[in-house]
């Protein structure tokens, strides 16, 4: 989207709000004139703190804002913002208080198409020819630290599996990804790393301990967590030099999509069709298509409204490496 908008406004001063986690990924983004943070959890937090982020953006004295974020928090901003002009979704909280142009959300496309259309309605053009690319800028020295990282793993070109989610019904199991694991270290004789955020090492070291019941030391060390050990742009550096990645649905899918190498994304509680599944070459989905309680939810919750968590218990190992061998040609 921000890639789609600069290509038509090579002109305009395009700043972008995120949180503080999101930072690392954008400031070096040649599309984006600023970045600017909003920290729910500091700063920016409760009624004051939302004043003091109001405050900010009026008086950088922006002409439009383009909101395709449909939370409470983003249209009370955009009320508070003071820019003339707001473009937002109609069915976003408290939308006709927030903007004054409101946009249709087709929940039948992806949400790459979802974001090029949001631009095509806010200023009446067409981003059909638009790449639908994934783009990150990062800096050369955070490759630098992924090779140098790699090369003390003995990992030089590493299989990559993310196990953790913000949401607990997301998660495959700790068994599931343990039994992958092993599977993967056969199969392409090299070391698997663990990945994800210091926040995610519990989960990590959960399917750790599974695997220590299934194998023995030696089989065992050839799987690594370096979870919380690398910062966000140091391991989109290990993902442009790893065979392959697989995931719960979330961040590290679409990251991996952006290093262009084979994904395959595990989906649960969540369906493709809610728009979030990769769609870039090389990339393929796991999932129980036919069970009938799926999507029980937008997003995952914390357990599965019935109880039986079928949506990932059902999921073999073996069937996620059927779409592994799917995507292998692509490693």
């Amino acid at each position: 989207m921000i890639a789609a908008f600069k290509q038509f406004f090579p002109d305009a001063r395009l700043s972008v709000l995120v949180k503080p986690e999101a930072v690392s990924l954008l400031r070096h983004n040649p599309h984006v004139a600023e970045v600017l943070v909003i920290d729910k959890a500091g700063v920016h937090r409760g009624p004051a703190g939302m004043l003091r982020m109001a405050r900010e953006i009026r008086s950088r004295k922006f002409d439009v804002l383009l909101g395709p974020h449909q939370s409470h928090r983003s249209s009370i901003l955009a009320m508070l913002s003071g820019i003339e002009r707001r473009v937002g979704y109609r069915g976003a909280a408290l939308a006709r208080f927030a903007y004054q142009d409101l946009l249709e959300r087709d929940l039948d496309r992806p949400e790459i198409e979802r974001l090029l259309q949001f631009l095509d309605g806010a200023f009446s053009i067409d981003t059909g020819r638009c790449s639908r690319d994934l783009e990150i800028y990062i800096e050369d020295e955070n490759r630098t630290t992924a090779r140098h990282l790699l090369r003390d793993l003995n990992a030089p070109r590493p299989v990559l599996v993310a196990p953790s989610s913000v949401w607990p019904t997301k998660r495959w199991t700790a068994w599931g990804f343990a039994r992958l694991c092993l599977l993967l270290s056969r199969r392409y004789q090299t070391r698997v790393l663990l990945v994800g955020s210091k926040a995610d090492q519990t989960v990590n070291q959960e399917v750790l301990t599974n695997l220590s019941m299934m194998v023995g030391p030696e089989s065992r060390d050839r799987v690594i967590d370096i979870a919380g050990q690398t910062s966000l742009p140091v391991l989109y550096a290990i993902m442009e030099q790893s065979r392959l990645l697989v995931s719960n649905d979330s961040a590290p899918v679409h990251l991996g999509c952006a290093a262009r190498i084979p994904v395959v994304a595990i989906f649960g509680p969540t369906v493709p069709a809610l728009g979030y599944a990769p769609i870039a070459p090389g990339t393929t989905v796991a999932e129980l298509p036919d069970l009938v309680c799926r999507p029980c939810g937008t997003h995952g919750a914390k357990r599965c409204p019935l109880e039986h968590f079928r949506c990932m218990k059902d999921l073999t190992p073996e069937m996620v490496m059927e779409r592994v061998n799917l995507v292998a040609g692509h490693a």
